[in-house]
């Protein structure tokens, strides 16, 4: 039987640079016992030099006792820039926003084009034109949910839970050259992840964040589904009130 490896991620916004070192199922601790778990963890705005501080004064024990089996990586930095959708995708990629497309969760794109209906923050609604590059603003937060201020997003889903199926496909970005077909977020990004390695080797991954948008995690599907990420738990925690 097959190792199940379970990677969870809870992002929140800037990542820190303090990580893990990378788990492979037949890696051993020194008593043996082989690593069948791995755990992501990202903090918004945490620094290395705050994890030791936190750990030398016992202020963050569980993490501290985290440290004790990971490793501290000196020589990397956040992404460029620094936010939670660029800083997410380098954490599960290991690749910057260009290579990525995630410059932010507002960007730009040359070609695709404008969602059917208005986002919830206001990416007002255009037309697709098949077979030619359009252009549009893009946006993958909140404002894509069928209803943005609740916190399950609309969807069906009880009161303080949520996924993607939050997601209004008629508020997210075209493609004219696949039928103007919505883009979700998880095939905008133009590489694969930790999430797709993982599931391709039978292994079973599952990913906690803020926003039904954050399923981007899986990577590319080419379905309407984050067919990588087994199990997937999105309550908004940004949601506004009117």
């Amino acid at each position: 039987m097959k190792e199940r490896l379970l990677a969870v991620v809870l992002s929140v916004g800037l990542i820190g640079t303090t990580l893990p070192a990378p788990a492979r199922a037949n890696d051993e601790f020194g008593d043996g016992h082989k690593i069948k778990h791995v755990l992501l963890i990202s903090i918004d705005g945490m620094h290395a030099v705050d994890f030791e501080n936190c750990a030398a004064s016992n202020t963050c024990p569980t993490l501290a006792a985290l440290g004790k089996t990971g490793v501290n990586y000196t020589r990397t930095s956040t992404s460029r820039p620094s936010d939670s959708f660029p800083g997410l995708m380098a954490l599960v990629t290991g690749g910057s926003p260009r290579t990525v497309g995630a410059f932010y969760d507002v960007a730009y794109d040359r070609v695709l084009a404008p969602p059917k209906t208005a986002t919830g923050n206001g990416l007002p609604a255009g037309n697709c034109i098949q077979g030619q590059i359009n252009g549009t603003e893009t946006e993958y937060e909140e404002g894509d949910e069928f209803d943005e201020t609740k916190v399950n997003g609309g969807g069906p889903y009880a009161t303080f839970d949520g996924g993607v199926l939050s997601i209004d496909p008629d508020k997210l970005e075209r493609d004219p050259f696949d039928g103007c077909k919505p883009v979700y977020p998880w095939n905008f990004v133009r590489t694969n992840t930790i999430y797709g390695v993982i599931h391709a080797a039978g292994g079973f991954t599952a990913w906690s964040d803020k926003h039904a948008v954050y399923a981007v995690v899986s990577g590319p599907t080419e379905t309407s589904s984050p067919s990588n990420v087994d199990d997937y738990y999105s309550p908004d925690s940004e949601f506004k009130r009117d």
